[in-house]
């Protein structure tokens, strides 16, 4: 492969790999916090929540639509005068009857003169109901609520957000890249260890060859047979010629010569 071919994969490796260790450090924050936070991430005082839903979908300022990722400020030190009539909240809320509470990002839109409040999403005809009983509105009270919104919003990141915080989510789109980017790091170990051996085996083999007392081209030849064994192959030794058979003269033929 190229150098700079190789050079290029590897930054764009090494770039991928940062964004997925910062989302996978977002994602981490985000699940530590909300455990810390009763059921709210939270970022330096501010929650970030993807929306679930289209039930704030509307033409107000502060309304937001579905996978989009809202910026709501974490509530501390509340009272019964902090929330008035048209404040979007964040609770949490079993909407679905199955015993789980979710987090619900609503506007209210009724003050109860106990203090009380009834929330009601804009895209929504009814206000907030219990999901065992579709008559019962239940209220909620200003330490009920977890967060406020106050406009800021991400348009169609919240669903991404969303997907990192589920199990899939999380091994496709985090775990996985960091397995893979762990197995190609180690490849290139490997390939590297592999060139600096050749490199050390061509500088030793020239080391070697240098301090002999050989001819330019029985030093090359020496080389090439480092090279080769180092490959595993067994380099080819030429072939000696083989002396040429004088026949011995006959004993007889001499004496004979010798007499004459």
């Amino acid at each position: 492969m190229n150098s700079k071919v190789r050079k290029v994969i590897n930054i764009i490796v090494d770039v991928l790999v940062v964004i997925v260790l910062l989302f996978s450090a977002l994602t981490l924050t985000l699940a530590l916090t909300s455990r810390a936070s009763g059921g709210v991430p939270n970022v330096f005082g501010k929650s970030p929540i993807g929306v679930q839903t289209n039930s704030m979908h509307g033409s107000q300022k502060d309304s937001f639509d579905k996978d989009d990722l809202i910026i709501c400020s974490k509530v501390k030190d509340v009272n019964a005068n902090s929330f008035k009539e048209g404040d979007i909240i964040t609770f949490q809320q079993d909407i679905n009857g199955d015993g789980v509470k979710e987090l619900v990002t609503h506007r209210i839109y009724r003050v109860n003169e106990d203090g009380s409040y009834w929330t009601k999403g804009d895209n929504n005809s009814t206000y907030d109901q219990d999901p065992s009983n579709s008559i019962v509105f239940p209220n909620k009270y200003y330490y009920d609520v977890l967060a406020v919104y106050h406009g800021t919003r991400i348009p169609k990141i919240g669903g991404f957000i969303n997907l990192l915080q589920t199990q899939k989510g999380f091994f496709f789109v985090i775990l996985l890249p960091m397995i893979l980017f762990f197995i190609y790091q180690a490849i290139r170990v490997v390939l590297n260890a592999m060139a600096y051996s050749k490199e050390k085996g061509i500088e030793q083999a020239k080391a070697a060859v240098a301090n002999a007392e050989l001819t330019e081209e029985q030093k090359k030849r020496a080389i090439e047979e480092y090279l080769a064994a180092q490959k595993g192959e067994k380099a080819e030794a030429p072939e000696d010629p083989e002396p040429e058979d004088s026949e011995p003269q006959d004993s007889e033929s001499q004496d004979s010569e010798s007499e004459a």
